[in-house]
C-alpha cells in the first residue's frame, strides 16, 4: 500500500478519534501502522475511586434516606461518565477507546448504579480486542446485565425469557437468524440461577434456582446451562457474520460490500473470534482505504465530541457540561435509548441536531453558551436547581492555541489544514465558501473548517 496522509488521518478517525498532524508526522513513515492499534497487551482498565458499597437493605431504608442515596448514585454514574470521555480522548491505546464504545452500543445497557457501571466498562475494555466469546460470557456475568434483562428474575419456576432473546437477536446471531421461539424458551431454562452476590458486582451461579432438567437447543438435547449455550451459538458461522456485519458498518463503510464482508467474516470464523486479528486484517486491506469509505460515515455524538476534545485538548471548567452535550447530541454514555442501542449513521441527524452540530466547533472553542433545550432525564428530579444548570451550560475552557497551531502545523505541498480536519473530499460548495472567505489568523481559519457539514463525517 502507497503511504499517504489521506490514508493515515482515515485510519486513525475509523481506529480512535483521530490524530493531529504532529503524531501523523511520526508516523507516516513507519513500516507499520496497524499493529501497534491493534496488537495490545496491557489494556488500560477506567479507573474510578469508589466509595464502599453503602450498608443496609434499601428496601428498609426510610423514604429520605433512599432518595439522598440515591442521588448519590447519580452523581457518581455521572462523573464514570465524564471519566470515560477522558479516557476516550487521552488513552494510549486509541483502537481500544473505538472499539469499547463500539460495544457499549452493541451490548447495550442502561446503567445507573456506578458500581455496575465500572464492572460493566471495564468487561468490555479487557476484551474489546480480544475473544468474542469471552467478551459474550463477561458482559452475561456482568452485574449491569443480569439487572438489566432480569436474568436475577429466571429461575426454574418461571423462566424469563428477556435475555435468552436479546442473545440471540441482538448479541450474537440476529432477527430470527438460526433460532425459533422454542429455542429461545430453552435457552431461557439453560440460564437459570444467573445471578449476583449480594450487595456486590460477583457474578454467583444460584444452584437452587436452577433448571437441571433436559433441554433441546438447535436441534440437540442435553443437561445445558448457560455457557453451553454460548458456546453452541458461537459454533454457528452466523454469527461470525452477524458481528462482522456490525463492525464493517461502523468500521469500514455504512453500506455493505457482500464481499468484503464474507472475507472479513471467513476472517474472524477461522480465527475462533478474535477481534483484534479480525481488525488488524481490515485495517490492512486495500479496499479500507479505496475512496468509497472514506468520509462516508456520519460521526456518533460520541465521536464528534471526543474528537474535538482531543484535537483541542478541551478541559471545561465545569466537566458536567460534557453531559448537557450529550443529552444535547442525543447520546448519553449508559443511557442508550433500549436493549437494540443507538441506531447511529443518519438517525443522528435531523434538521435541529444538524444546525446544532454545525454550531458546534464555534460554541466550545470560543467558551460559548450550549442551549439547555435537552430532553427531560426522567432520572432526574425535576426541581434540579436550574441556576446550577445554567451555570454548566457555559463552556468555559482555557485553550492554548499556539500549542494546537504547532500541532496542526500545514505543509501545503503535502497535507493542507482542509486535509487534516476533513476526512473525503470537500464539496465544490464548500470549495468556494473557503476560497471566497479567508481568514489568516489560524484560529479563525480551523473553526470555519471545523464548521462545514463535511466536518460531521468520517
Amino acid at each position: 500500500m502507497k503511504k499517504n496522509y489521506k490514508k493515515l488521518f482515515h485510519l486513525h478517525a475509523r481506529a480512535g478519534f483521530g490524530i493531529n498532524k504532529t503524531d501523523a508526522d511520526r508516523i507516516i513513515n513507519t513500516d507499520n501502522w496497524i499493529s501497534p492499534l491493534t496488537d495490545i497487551e496491557d489494556v488500560e482498565l477506567l479507573k474510578f475511586d469508589l466509595p464502599e458499597i453503602p450498608e443496609g437493605n434499601m428496601g428498609m431504608m426510610e423514604e429520605n434516606k433512599k432518595m439522598e442515596m440515591r442521588k448519590q448514585m447519580r452523581v457518581l454514574s455521572k462523573d464514570i461518565n465524564i471519566e470515560w470521555i477522558n479516557q476516550m480522548s487521552k488513552g494510549k491505546d486509541p483502537l481500544v477507546e473505538k472499539m469499547t464504545l463500539f460495544w457499549h452500543g452493541h451490548f447495550a445497557c442502561r446503567i445507573v448504579n456506578p458500581y455496575d457501571a465500572i464492572q460493566y466498562t471495564n468487561t468490555l475494555r479487557e476484551n474489546a480486542l480480544g475473544n468474542f466469546k469471552d467478551l459474550v460470557m463477561g458482559v452475561s456475568k456482568s452485574s449491569a446485565m443480569i439487572k438489566y434483562l432480569h436474568l436475577k428474575q429466571n429461575n426454574k419456576r418461571k423462566p424469563n425469557e428477556d435475555f435468552a432473546r436479546e442473545l440471540c437477536e441482538l448479541f450474537t446471531l440476529g432477527r430470527d437468524q438460526e433460532y425459533t421461539e422454542q429455542d429461545v424458551k430453552e435457552i431461557a431454562r439453560s440460564f437459570t440461577g444467573w445471578s449476583t452476590k449480594r450487595k456486590s458486582t460477583t457474578f454467583y451461579f444460584n444452584e437452587r434456582k436452577h433448571d437441571n432438567g433436559e433441554k433441546e437447543i438447535f436441534g440437540k438435547t442435553g443437561n445445558f446451562g448457560g455457557e453451553d449455550v454460548i458456546n453452541m451459538i458461537l459454533e454457528k458461522k452466523q454469527c461470525a457474520r452477524f458481528i462482522s456485519t456490525k463492525i464493517y458498518k461502523e468500521f469500514v463503510n455504512p453500506t455493505i460490500n457482500e464481499k468484503n464482508l464474507e472475507e472479513i467474516t471467513e476472517v474472524m470464523y477461522a480465527n475462533n473470534y478474535d477481534i483484534g486479528k479480525t481488525m488488524h486484517h481490515i485495517f490492512s486491506a486495500k479496499w479500507f482505504y479505496s475512496d468509497e469509505n472514506i468520509g462516508c460515515k456520519i460521526k456518533s455524538p460520541i465521536e464528534l465530541l471526543v474528537g474535538l476534545k482531543k484535537s483541542f485538548q478541551l478541559d471545561p471548567l465545569y466537566k458536567k457540561s460534557w453531559i448537557v452535550l450529550q443529552r444535547n447530541l442525543d447520546q448519553e454514555l449508559y443511557i442508550p435509548p433500549n436493549v437494540a442501542g443507538w441506531p447511529g449513521d443518519k438517525s443522528w441527524i435531523d434538521s435541529s441536531r444538524l444546525a446544532f452540530r454545525l454550531r458546534l466547533p464555534s460554541l466550545l472553542l470560543n467558551n460559548g453558551e450550549i442551549p439547555l433545550a435537552f430532553k427531560e432525564d426522567y432520572d432526574v428530579d425535576p426541581n434540579e436547581d436550574r441556576t446550577k444548570m445554567r451555570k454548566i451550560a457555559k463552556f468555559k475552557c482555557n485553550i492554548s492555541w499556539s500549542e494546537i497551531e504547532d500541532n496542526f502545523k500545514e505543509d501545503p505541498k503535502k497535507c493542507t489544514l482542509e486535509e487534516m480536519m476533513v476526512r473525503g473530499e470537500l464539496s465544490k460548495q464548500a470549495s468556494q465558501y473557503l476560497k471566497d472567505n479567508q481568514y489568516d489568523s489560524f484560529k479563525e481559519r480551523i473553526i470555519q473548517i471545523i464548521s462545514l457539514p463535511e466536518y460531521q463525517l468520517c
